[in-house]
């Protein structure tokens, strides 16, 4: 992305010719023009009557095709909520792929979208993340229940992901269990959430030697 090439000045029927583009059924074309979308996007050009163009860009399992294609949506499904639904169903796949960077990318952008409307579609595969076989997909998974939390804190209770986060609390993985920790207290600075008693003392202290110095910061707040 640091290419001179993708940040042109914009030229007379740019958008028509990125729309071309990205419809292109040649992958290597396609990516160039999400590349030059994000560039766009990037220095404040308004290229948002793209966004049906770029969501059917998502159906990829290029990796970095699709780092970029979320990227862009985080960034205009606020102001396009009703389109930001199409990307739904993809988001939903996603969370199942069979790569785990796909699946914990997935529900960490589905997380920053705050669109209201997408959030009831975003319980389910979160749901199947938190209990997902990978690490990083449950610790990812950790985090995005505390920006939903943020957005719509009933819905994170009625669907039962503080009970789901405190099961995270006894995670093998230590760094699960630190975004568990980072993810309640600061639901727990919003409304209480969750009473540090006796338990979850033993259960911080078990993974607080394991830690990164990251996730003891943590560990040490929640237990101070």
């Amino acid at each position: 992305m640091t290419d001179s090439k993708y940040f042109t000045t914009t030229k007379k029927g740019e958008i028509f010719e990125l729309k071309n583009e990205l419809n292109s059924d040649k992958k290597e074309k396609k990516k160039e023009a999400v590349k030059k979308v994000i560039a766009s996007m990037t220095v404040g050009k308004d290229v948002s009557a793209l966004f049906p163009d770029v969501v059917n860009c998502m159906q990829t399992d290029n990796v970095e095709l699709k780092k970029l294609v979320y990227l862009y949506l985080m960034n205009y499904a606020k102001s396009q909520p009703d389109l930001a639904i199409m990307a739904v169903n993809t988001f939903v796949k996603d969370c199942e792929d069979p790569n785990p960077l796909i699946r914990a990318l997935a529900v960490r952008t589905m997380g920053c979208i705050r669109v209201e409307k997408i959030t009831e579609y975003l319980c389910d595969p979160l749901r199947r993340c938190m209990k997902d076989e990978d690490p990083y997909v449950r610790k990812t998974a950790a985090v995005c229940v505390a920006k939903l939390h943020d957005m719509n804190p009933s819905l994170v209770k009625d669907q039962g992901f503080v009970e789901l986060l405190n099961d995270l609390l006894s995670d093998a993985n230590p760094m699960v269990v630190a975004n568990a920790v980072a993810a309640l207290t600061e639901m727990n600075e919003q409304k209480t959430v969750i009473e540090v008693n006796s338990q979850m003392v033993n259960k911080l202290l078990t993974a607080l030697n394991e830690c990164t110095e990251w996730g003891q910061v943590f560990i040490l707040d929640a237990l101070a």
